[in-house]
């Protein structure tokens, strides 16, 4: 089947210039230990997670992981540094798609949704940046670089003439991230309710015939976007071991 322009990319490793110098074998421990600590800092939190708990859940020695990490604190950057570098490398793929700004844009939240539901990295490095004080310009980088590139397509989308002209990029990027955060919540505190994939794919439906202009909105509407598969939780996973596409 051919591929559709709004098929998730899905997250791979992006620390290669970590692990050029590591055998094989090495560069595979450092990414099960980091999948390990991620796991278990998005499900207990950062500091109650011991390295001990990483050890065992990685399958791996004490010795392996600081031959990786020097510490806690350099395991959790890890994560982190991860988060963000994996982000460059599924914009850039995005942008090779060629796509019109409002796609893009489409695509752009399909794929941060996704991460943030589904890929341990994310979720495991959210969760470290709240907690750890030392982290907070690095959350406030990852907020204000999904609001920022909103605004940029938005502004895409103004310039090509694709939206209304009354579109102001800056206050609708600002609403739709605020949107997410609280779907997000809604999400976890309501799980036998819609998913955030679900509320967002609805607030879609809703917003963008507010703001599109009529020939792009038909475009959209007969592409089939609306009946796009959910992510897949396995693929996401399976993703993280490997450096395929």
């Amino acid at each position: 089947m051919a591929p559709e322009w709004f098929d998730l990319p899905v997250p791979r490793w992006s620390d290669r210039a970590v692990t050029a110098p590591l055998q094989a074998r090495a560069r595979a421990t450092r990414r099960e230990l980091l999948l390990a600590a991620a796991r278990r800092f998005a499900d207990q939190g950062y500091h109650l997670t011991s390295l001990s708990q990483v050890v065992a859940d990685g399958g791996r020695t004490k010795g392996a992981l600081f031959f990786h990490f020097e510490n806690k604190s350099a395991l959790g950057w890890a994560v982190v540094d991860e988060l963000h570098s994996s982000w460059e490398d599924i914009r850039a793929r995005i942008a090779a798609r060629g796509l019109d700004p409002l796609r893009a844009l489409l695509v752009v939240y399909d794929a941060q949704i996704a991460r943030l539901v589904h890929d341990p990295i994310v979720t495991g490095g959210v969760r470290v940046m709240r907690e750890d004080p030392g982290m907070q310009a690095d959350r406030h980088k990852w907020v204000e670089g999904w609001r920022s590139e909103t605004e940029v397509l938005l502004g895409q989308a103004c310039a090509a003439g694709l939206v209304t002209a009354s579109t102001d990029p800056m206050s609708v990027s600002s609403t739709l991230l605020s949107t997410v955060v609280g779907h997000h919540y809604l999400a976890e505190v309501q799980p036998d309710g819609p998913s955030l994939w679900e509320r967002m794919t609805t607030t879609w439906l809703a917003l963008l015939p507010t703001l599109a202009e009529r020939s792009w909105l038909e475009s959209w509407s007969a592409s089939g976007w609306s009946r796009r598969p959910p992510p897949d939780a396995a693929t996401f996973d399976r993703a993280r071991r490997e450096d395929t596409a």
